[in-house]
């Protein structure tokens, strides 16, 4: 073998060692990056203000517009392990209780009083009293009075003629009437008094008053 050739084999051997070289140098850097351990991807913490969730690299970031003063004093702070209940309550409605029971005001009709008073000459005369202190207006009159007394002719209230009429046979019904109503009206203390065709009798009489509100009075004597 000539030196050319000795060469020429020592040439080949170096570049076929460079390729084995090169061929492994690839094949364990390979390798090497597919056995290095896989690096767990960590979540991303959150700070107060900013959304749930991983942004995408490069793009912006989501934002929570922070809880006004009004809305943090409304939250409700949760202790790990307790659980917080939040109480609505109604406020509760007073009632004022009086301290003594009101006595209801008397009966009306109830202080009303009716008296004969006397008999002269031809007038009969009775005492009407109203201590209700409210003014009362009569709308019906019936009398029973003695045969003796002939007839009946006038009614009066106070001194003012509110019936006139004739009637000859007892008891007499008064539902008409003359003057104005004012005359009618009954306050404290009045007179009545019927006017008749002869002396009036001393006794034998029957009277009654009723009036607007439903009060009735009567005397007998």
């Amino acid at each position: 073998m000539t030196s050319r050739q000795l060469w020429v084999l020592v040439i080949l051997a170096v570049l076929l060692l460079l390729v084995v070289l090169v061929s492994l140098f690839l094949v364990f850097g390979s390798l090497d990056g597919s056995m290095a351990p896989t690096r767990p991807i960590e979540p991303s913490t959150s700070t107060t203000g900013e959304a749930g969730g991983t942004p995408s690299p490069g793009g912006p970031v989501q934002q929570t517009p922070l809880p006004t003063p009004s809305e943090l004093s409304s939250l409700v702070t949760e202790t790990p392990g307790a659980k917080s209940t939040v109480h609505t309550s109604t406020p509760a409605t007073q009632t004022a209780t009086p301290g003594h029971t009101l006595t209801p005001p008397a009966d009306i009709c109830a202080l009303l009083d009716l008296r004969f008073l006397s008999a002269t000459s031809n007038i009969a005369a009775w005492r009407l009293q109203n201590n209700s202190g409210t003014a009362l207006r009569i709308t019906r009159i019936e009398i029973d009075w003695p045969k003796s007394n002939d007839a009946i002719f006038n009614m009066f209230l106070n001194g003012k003629v509110i019936w006139s009429d004739e009637d000859l046979f007892p008891p007499t019904l008064l539902t008409t009437w003359i003057g104005d109503p004012e005359d009618r009206s009954v306050d404290r203390l009045s007179r009545v008094e019927f006017f008749f065709g002869t002396m009036a009798a001393p006794g034998g009489y029957d009277l009654r008053l009723w009036f607007e509100n439903g009060c009735e009075v009567s005397a007998v004597n």
